[in-house]
């Protein structure tokens, strides 16, 4: 089963694959592209690129208007995250409040500093570093970001988590690029802005290279963190 999701809504398809109780895997080629792992008909896994479990399906748009889909019968062993009405029933909900959440943090990348649980160290915290450390949802933790920022009790540092990346140069795209020609596996991101580049041409370049195909540790989430920052923080830059 394959189409565009312009034709078939992406709930209409996960609808049908529940009520069929068919068990595979639900490739979703879109801006965020992501998976979706079934059996019988429950989802038991999923996510985008590397970047598996149930923050990374919430993280998921679950109405992409663009884009195709493909759904493959495969063996898939696990068991339910939750039943399929609660689990996409949070996940709606997750994936219109995401987008809230990240027109004031910006994403989960993005460091805050401030007089708040979890972002009150001297470095302050990302979302991501914040549940980890609190082993907690992302989705929860963006949440009380989100509250302290509308009550000014956190400012963002200008850092941001994948700014600790490093990386070698020799990517899956041959467009000359000076970000290309500073990556030594050596600096990482943040170092390299501070050398001189201009942190939305780094930006831009790593989302280009991992939607080209680029693949390291953590494609996933920095995936999702980038197109969530060219969205929100361009519009409140503009």
């Amino acid at each position: 089963m394959q189409g565009l999701l312009s034709d078939l809504p992406l709930m209409g398809i996960l609808e049908l694959v529940n009520t069929t109780r068919q068990t595979g895997v639900l490739d979703v080629k879109a801006d965020v592209p992501y998976t979706v792992a079934f059996v019988g008909g429950e989802i038991v896994g999923g996510g985008i690129l590397d970047w598996l479990g149930v923050d990374a399906i919430q993280a998921s748009p679950m109405l992409p208007r663009e884009g195709s889909f493909e759904f493959r019968p495969s063996t898939v062993t696990g068991s339910p995250l939750a039943p399929y009405g609660h689990f996409t029933t949070d996940w709606a909900r997750a994936s219109d409040e995401w987008e809230q959440l990240c027109a004031l943090i910006g994403s989960p990348s993005r460091v805050f500093r401030g007089q708040v649980p979890l972002f009150d160290s001297e470095e302050g915290r990302s979302v991501r570093a914040a549940a980890r450390q609190a082993e907690l949802p992302l989705f929860e933790v963006a949440q009380v970001l989100a509250n302290a920022v509308r009550q000014g009790q956190v400012e963002p540092t200008g850092r941001y988590a994948w700014h600790t990346l490093r990386l070698r140069s020799g990517t899956t795209r041959s467009t000359p690029s000076p970000v290309a020609a500073a990556l030594n596996g050596e600096r990482n991101l943040g170092e390299v802005i501070a050398s001189g580049l201009d942190e939305w041409t780094v930006r831009d370049y790593l989302l280009s290279e991992i939607r080209a195909g680029l693949r390291f540790p953590g494609s996933g989430w920095v995936l999702r963190d980038l197109i969530w920052e060219q969205k929100h923080l361009r519009r409140n830059e503009a």
